[in-house]
């Protein structure tokens, strides 16, 4: 079973704009990590500094306005606790841009869930917002480093 970390944000971007920044390599290596490489629906992204890297199946469903991560392998946090969740964004029209209902479903009893849900807040609230609103997201190694403080 597992627990699940949810956050709402409002984007400034249509879905489709949304959908491709979460499907392709280019994208999501200005908001999130500029370690990632995505090929043929598979992500393998990467924090080199920490030695952390993640597998995720990378699922774009247009018809219900979704893109679905499914972890495949994670030592993210120095733990197991992302394999085998769904990452889910859902990806709803609004005037003037997009609500984005994010949910990670499965996560395992691990002491990163804080940390973890501060983290998605931060890249997808802040760094994808910034990235689809102004052009320039905050993604790893650029964003300034906590938990090294």
């Amino acid at each position: 079973m597992g627990k699940a970390i949810r956050h709402s944000f409002f984007i400034g971007a249509l879905p489709d704009v949304i959908a491709d920044a979460l499907m392709q390599e280019q994208h999501i290596q200005r908001w999130w990590t500029k370690e990632a490489r995505v090929e043929n629906g598979k992500g393998t992204l990467g924090w080199s500094s920490h030695g952390w890297e993640v597998e995720l199946q990378m699922v774009r469903d247009n018809a219900e306005r979704t893109v679905v991560w499914q972890c495949i392998r994670s030592n993210m946090q120095d733990t197991h606790a992302w394999e085998g969740t769904m990452i889910t964004f859902s990806l709803a029209p609004q005037a003037m841009g997009t609500k984005v209902d994010f949910t990670q479903e499965g996560y395992r009893e691990s002491p990163c869930y804080e940390v973890c849900s501060q983290g998605w807040e931060f890249f997808v609230g802040t760094s994808l917002k910034q990235y689809l609103e102004t052009g320039k997201g905050v993604p790893y190694p650029e964003m300034l480093d906590t938990s090294k403080a």
